[in-house]
């Protein structure tokens, strides 16, 4: 290992499209490469039950377990899910692990980021 940072990647589709998923893995390597970050795997969900059934995620959270293991990337929130309450569930579960969360574009819904964050919660 060269002493670069060693991340996952982590991408969901709403449907099992292929293509889509080899792009968006292409995205992530080449962004990771950009930043010097080694990309040691990415995680898929693709297609079904996505907020319930996350095969692909709960390996990435395996994964951020390792010792070397740095940060999650993602190309944009909507990978996580375009719902703030199961976003702010998977952010809790990654905060969990001690490793960062990389969003290449956009930001986190205004709940899990404030989570991220360590920010109380807004009262109502």
């Amino acid at each position: 290992m060269n002493g670069a940072p060693v991340v996952y990647g982590y991408v969901r589709s709403m449907v099992d499209d292929s293509t889509y998923v080899a792009e968006c893995k292409e995205q992530l390597a080449s962004w990771c490469a950009r930043e010097g970050w080694v990309l040691d795997a990415v995680f898929v969900d693709s297609g079904g039950a996505l907020d319930d059934e996350r095969i692909g995620f709960r390996g990435l959270l395996d994964a951020l377990s390792l010792p070397q293991a740095a940060a999650v990337v993602v190309l944009n929130a909507v990978h996580l899910s375009p719902k703030a309450d199961i976003a702010v569930r998977l952010v809790q579960g990654i905060r969990r692990t001690g490793c960062a969360l990389k969003l290449r574009d956009g930001e986190l819904p205004e709940q899990a980021r404030r989570l991220w964050l360590g920010e109380p919660e807004r009262k109502k």
